[in-house]
């Protein structure tokens, strides 16, 4: 066996002492071969079916046209304008001052000119809260006592006032053998008032009279009491109320009813009313 060199053939023997089947030999050199996929056949020369196209003669692309380069415009010179004077500057600048100002001290208030503003104040705060009291004092008054308003209701018509409506029958000179009237100078008149209720709550006026009274022209008031009132008066109940009132003499055939819904009502001559005409 003869020794070849490991540097030509690649191949190392194994080390001394142990024994190998494989001699090693020097490799051939071979040229490079396709292994996968195998290589299609080669197709003989003049076997293609594809048509060559014929290829003409075409002008050559002889890009844009040139154009000859134009000579710039140049600008028209600026003025020269002259450098600004230092000494010119503007006043603001001028003005302005070196460095911080100091600051100056507050002057503490006197104290007589504190407790005036303390006083002022004070008198302020007042005053409003009067005017808050006047003002709920005012709307407690006119809830109490609203601003009187007369509906006059003409002869044999009704009209509503709380919670019933009211017409009037007639008025006349009371019969004889009823009461005198204390008074020397007046007569007794008798007034038929009729009445049906609106709300269940007209079954209080039973009891709780409403203001009946007798005025003239001028606005004089004669009070008129109930001789008789209805048994019973409620909704859609009808009763008859019988007055009589000690009027002049010479205003007997004058005198309307006046009717208010209370009796304080009618003593302060506020709120809603009803004058009949007669």
């Amino acid at each position: 066996m003869t020794e070849q060199n490991p540097d030509e053939t690649g191949v190392w023997p194994p080390p001394a002492g142990d024994p190998s089947w494989f001699t090693p030999t020097r490799r051939v050199p071979r040229a490079d071969a396709r292994v996968w996929p195998p290589a299609p056949p080669e197709e003989p020369p003049g076997s293609s079916t594809v048509p060559i196209p014929v290829i003409g003669r075409r002008p050559l692309y002889q890009g844009p046209p040139v154009q000859p380069p134009q000579r710039p415009v140049q600008p028209p010179p600026e003025p020269v304008r002259d450098a600004p004077d230092p000494s010119e500057a503007p006043a603001a600048s001028r003005s302005a001052p070196a460095g911080p100002r100091s600051r100056r001290r507050r002057r503490p208030m006197r104290r007589a000119t504190k407790i005036g503003l303390q006083l002022s104040g004070a008198l302020v705060l007042a005053a409003a809260y009067l005017a808050v009291q006047v003002h709920d004092e005012l709307s407690t008054y006119r809830e109490q006592y609203p601003v009187a308003s007369v509906r006059y209701v003409p002869q044999g018509q009704s009209a509503p006032l709380g919670d019933a409506t009211w017409r009037l029958i007639s008025v006349k000179p009371a019969p004889a053998g009823s009461q005198t009237p204390e008074t020397p100078g007046r007569d007794m008149v008798q007034i038929e008032l009729e009445s049906t209720g609106l709300t269940a709550d007209a079954k209080y006026y039973t009891t709780t009279l409403p203001g009946f009274y007798m005025a003239d022209k001028t606005g004089r008031l004669w009070l008129a009491l109930a001789a008789k009132t209805p048994e019973e008066l409620g909704k859609g109940v009808t009763g008859r109320f019988t007055l009589v009132s000690a009027v002049p003499t010479a205003l007997e055939d004058q005198v309307e009813l006046v009717l208010y819904p209370t009796e304080r009502a009618g003593k302060g001559e506020f709120g809603p009313s009803l004058r009949f005409a007669r």
